[in-house]
């Protein structure tokens, strides 16, 4: 019956030892999850800030475009109220010219009937 006991006790002792073992290796790896999961915790953390940052930059880089495209249509539109203003200005002064070529022309005539009637006489 002892050599029962001492084979039992032994054999107990042996799971025991296989028991803590594997509580040994199962603790050993608990503790490089919970390392790994602070890692990629601290990593998550860091993304977020990243992506916080870049969607700063793309608000702000929106606005500066919304600010450019208003821009551009400004100039747009100063662009063609200049140009119309030039054409009314370029169209005035050609009236201008054909009204002073007109005076000159009846003018001209106006000599030569006089000449003509200087030359009879």
């Amino acid at each position: 019956m002892i050599k029962t006991l001492n084979k039992q006790l032994t054999h107990c002792e042996s799971d025991l030892q296989a028991h803590m073992d594997l509580v040994a290796t199962l603790e050993a790896s608990l503790t490089d999850s919970e390392r790994n999961l602070r890692k990629a915790r601290m990593q998550s953390n860091e993304l977020a800030k990243e992506r916080d940052s870049y969607q700063q930059q793309c608000t702000g880089l929106r606005m500066q475009l919304a600010e450019a495209q208003r821009e551009v249509t400004n100039v747009r539109k100063s662009v063609v109220e200049e140009k119309m203003s030039l054409e009314r200005s370029l169209e005035e002064e050609r009236k201008a010219k054909e009204r002073a070529r007109a005076q000159l022309d009846s003018r001209m005539e106006e000599l030569t009937r006089r000449k003509s009637k200087f030359v009879c006489l």
